[in-house]
């Protein structure tokens, strides 16, 4: 996906932090297709795609700030991709159907089965190990990075990634055994690997 070396990605996301709109015109054409790709194969939608794909652009240059200190700037927007993605998740599973399904996608059947997928998900991470569960929702659902958890819960950063590696193991499983849909599993692997 990265299409530049990484010297010159640190050279564009430096260029960014200072302002550069061109500089992040061509970080939008690097990475805009992923992160599209990735939203509509979970939205199966090119409108709420686009739409996600916007926001998480508008995230990164709001946090433009932040980008010569990354250590990879790519794990860093797939967070906040995968963090949006699954935000628009849980407010389309709260949201009422509306009562012309014709003119938006999300079907009562559909809503149904993204609620299943979602819960079937939590049931996964509920039966991860205590500290193991802890660890991987306070990454992948807060967000936080092995650093900040290591440092909160006073554990080492390798700790911190065993901990993510084996609960991603545990449940890409999980969602394969127990759903037909493979929505979840899709978003667990190319986000959350």
């Amino acid at each position: 996906m990265n299409t530049a070396s990484t010297y010159n990605e640190k050279d564009l996301l430096l260029r960014i932090a200072a302002g550069d709109e061109q500089a992040f015109g061509q970080l939008l054409r690097a990475y805009g297709e992923t992160v599209y790709s990735q939203a509509i194969a979970y939205t199966k939608s090119a409108e709420m795609a686009e739409e996600l794909t916007q926001d998480v652009f508008l995230r990164v240059w709001r946090n433009k700030e932040k980008l010569p200190d990354l250590a990879s700037f790519e794990n860093w927007l797939f967070i906040i991709a995968r963090n949006l993605i699954f935000d628009s998740f849980r407010k389309k599973i709260q949201a009422p159907v509306p009562a012309t399904v014709d003119t938006d996608p999300l079907t009562p059947a559909l809503q149904m089965e993204y609620k299943e997928s979602y819960q079937l998900l939590l049931n996964g991470i509920n039966k991860l190990p205590e500290k193991r569960q802890r660890v991987f929702r306070m990454s992948r659902l807060e967000g936080k990075t092995h650093e900040q958890i290591a440092e909160e819960l006073g554990i080492n950063k390798v700790t911190v990634a065993q901990y993510i590696v084996l609960s991603l193991n545990f449940l890409k499983t999980y969602l394969k055994e127990n759903t037909g849909n493979t929505i979840l599993v899709l978003i667990l692997l190319r986000g959350w690997s």
